[in-house]
């Protein structure tokens, strides 16, 4: 018979630290309670499915079922099990040398791993909770900050992360003891939370605030790996351009060498101005607290934009706005090369009582390399479906113009937006054609796909 498990959900959503609450796990269910402390605040909570206003002080109960053991708000702060997951793996390389536990590859895929996992990364992630074991860890992490200190990546530091990203055990007591346990965000690439000075990457590199910090942001620092991607810190600087060209709200972001390693240093999209969380989820967390889904490419973009009009929670404050972002980024999406946009890239964020669509992130345009060679992750409009009454299949222009109809927007408005973009992005495959890093292979993939995109979108 399994123990049951607890643990206590903390935020610093205003910029102190408040207890949220007790999460309690079972072998069947987990179950979260509101301190009655935390609901006089009138701060968002667990998630926007989860939110204070309809639960109050009544506990909220969900069953345990693949893929999901906890809530998804708390879920999508555990690294997924894959045994090729860095931050999974530095997460466990980071348990082995704390308390001499050693795990099994059958640990790397189970529960008990990922309760570990929770209770010593579950905070400072990306987005607005903090889980923590019990209140004194908690209390303990808040009240006693080390002192920020900004760190010269240097010869001195006595590791070669390059080598540390292929596993060599002899490096990872090094690098735990040189940069600190530190919080992860999930993904296939290689990613740290880390800080560096406001005024932009300059080689140096601190922990996450946990605290106000004058003269200092916290970012993420994505590695490029290059066996597998190569090419992808140009390749996502140049979508990142791209859609602050195209009008969209992008972070700043700086390319850099780490150890030897190309990487790319984004400033995080869920801090404030004074290193504040703001209310951050992604759309997978959102609907998979509300409908059952079994990934984060299990849904329709067609779907989402109905979710925003029609769901009994409020996902945004301007419904209208939000769908005709949603099109705009999906339109994108197709004219870069990027058939990856699923819903842990869309997230919504809260700021000021605000609700809507977070700056961009992660728009890199994957259709450069092979494994990601698809128009799409996610079904749009009815593509290549046969619709009642034709003997063809929906075209891609047509289904583009059917999802911006579901996203509120006329014949009009659509082709008038779909110009504007394929003028925005019409240098994008000369710009393509002139990165250093990108091996032609992948360029030429990319260049050809976009390029048979623009023909089948031309008005």
């Amino acid at each position: 018979m399994s123990t049951d498990r607890e643990a206590v959900v903390w935020t610093r959503l205003s910029g102190e630290p408040n207890r949220m609450g007790k999460l309690y796990v079972t072998d069947k269910e987990c179950r979260f309670t509101y301190d009655e402390s935390y609901l006089q605040l009138n701060l968002p909570g667990l998630g926007l499915v989860y939110a204070p206003e309809f639960y109050g002080n009544t506990t909220i109960s969900r069953e345990r079922k693949s893929p999901f053991d906890l809530f998804p708000p708390i879920q999508s702060l555990i690294p997924p099990r894959q045994t090729d997951n860095f931050q999974r793996n530095l997460a466990l390389k980071y348990l082995q040398t704390k308390n001499n536990q050693q795990f099994s590859a059958t640990d790397m895929t189970s529960f008990d791993a990922d309760w570990e996992i929770l209770k010593i990364s579950g905070h400072g992630g990306i987005g607005h909770l903090d889980i923590f074991e019990d209140d004194n860890i908690a209390e303990n992490w808040y009240t006693n900050p080390p002192r920020h200190e900004l760190l010269e990546i240097s010869d001195e530091l006595g590791f070669s992360l390059k080598q540390f990203m292929t596993w060599f055990e002899e490096d990872i007591e090094v690098f735990i003891q040189t940069v600190g346990p530190t919080p992860s965000v999930g993904g296939a690439i290689p990613k740290l939370l880390l800080s560096i000075p406001e005024s932009g990457w300059d080689g140096r590199i601190g922990l996450p605030t946990r605290i106000k910090t004058p003269g200092i942001i916290d970012i993420v620092l994505k590695f490029e790996q290059t066996t597998r991607y190569p090419g992808i810190v140009e390749l996502e600087m140049l979508a990142l351009e791209m859609h602050r060209e195209a009008g969209f709200d992008v972070p700043r972001y700086w390319p850099c060498i780490f150890k030897g390693m190309p990487a790319l240093a984004i400033e995080r999209f869920d801090r404030d101005h004074n290193n504040t969380p703001l209310y951050s989820e992604t759309l997978y967390s959102i609907l998979a607290s509300g409908i059952p889904l079994n990934n984060h490419y299990d849904y329709r973009y067609d779907l989402i934009a109905q979710a925003i009009d029609l769901s009994p929670v409020e996902l945004v404050s301007d419904t209208v706005d939000a769908k005709l972002h949603l099109f705009k980024r999906f339109l994108m999406s197709l004219l870069t090369g990027n058939g990856d946009l699923h819903l842990e890239n869309l997230s919504i964020t809260c700021d000021d009582n605000i609700k809507g669509f977070s700056r961009i992130y992660d728009p890199a345009p994957m259709r450069a390399y092979a494994q990601h060679d698809m128009l799409s992750v996610m079904p749009f409009g009815e593509y290549g479906e046969m619709l009642d009454g034709s003997d063809d299949a929906v075209t891609l222009k047509l289904a583009v113009e059917r999802f911006a109809k579901i996203c509120g927007l006329n014949k009009t408005q659509f082709e008038d937006i779909l110009t504007d973009y394929l003028s925005k992005t019409s240098e994008f495959n000369k710009r393509v054609g002139e990165l250093k890093t990108v091996p032609d292979e992948n360029k030429e993939r990319l260049i050809k796909q976009t390029e048979d995109i623009r023909k089948k979108l031309q008005i």
